[in-house]
């Protein structure tokens, strides 16, 4: 069993280059990526964005397996202004590397200033993205990873929910937390599942994937 805990800022640097090697086989950002899904500089510069607002407010969770870190999940509840919890913590310097890219920026900013994917309930936490390294596949740090969103939930009475492009993570999450598919989308040339969990999200049994 993974060793999984909340990952604060010291701990930035683990948590980009896991979410690194396994950020291209997430299809809406392999689709972000691009002609760059290869380079592992744009992965990382990505990584580092997705997850540093997320991190500075505690919903990042981290899987440790000999003291090395493996995996990571993170999640947005649904009244987070991430806005404000993290004013200042990305600056421009952070952007140089797609500033320099322009088919990158233009898909990024399609991606921003399109509406997001609706949440299937007002007061869903979303669980926004998740990866382990391939090392650790097969057991269940995947599944370690969503205890500190179940607790979370448990606490506030909330379902969980999420947006996959991956048929494989649309039935990992049906199968163990009590799932189901709520809506199918085509978002930015990726088809895209939304999977909600039952109130409160709770684990039915352990999957691997």
């Amino acid at each position: 069993m993974a060793d999984v805990r909340i990952l604060d800022d010291a701990d930035l640097d683990a948590a980009v280059a896991v979410l690194a090697r396994g950020i291209r086989e997430i299809p809406l950002y392999r689709w972000l990526l691009g002609e760059h899904a290869d380079d592992l500089g744009k992965r990382a510069w990505l990584a580092k964005i997705l997850l540093l607002p997320l991190l500075r407010a505690g919903c990042v969770a981290g899987a440790e397996v000999d003291g090395r870190l493996v995996g990571v999940l993170a999640w947005q509840p649904h009244d987070l202004d991430l806005g404000v919890v993290t004013e200042g913590a990305l600056t421009r310097d952070d952007f140089s590397a797609v500033i320099e890219t322009p088919e990158l920026l233009e898909r990024l900013r399609e991606l921003w200033t399109e509406p997001p994917l609706p949440p299937p309930v007002p007061d869903g936490v979303n669980m926004i993205l998740v990866t382990v390294l391939p090392e650790v596949r097969g057991g269940d740090v995947l599944a370690d990873l969503v205890a500190p969103v179940e607790e979370y939930c448990r606490e506030y009475d909330r379902p969980a929910y999420l947006w996959t492009g991956s048929p494989r993570v649309r039935d990992w999450f049906a199968a163990g937390w009590h799932g189901r598919v709520f809506a199918e989308v085509e978002w930015n040339g990726v088809h895209m599942y939304g999977g909600v969990s039952g109130r409160p999200l709770t684990s039915r049994t352990r999957r691997q994937m």
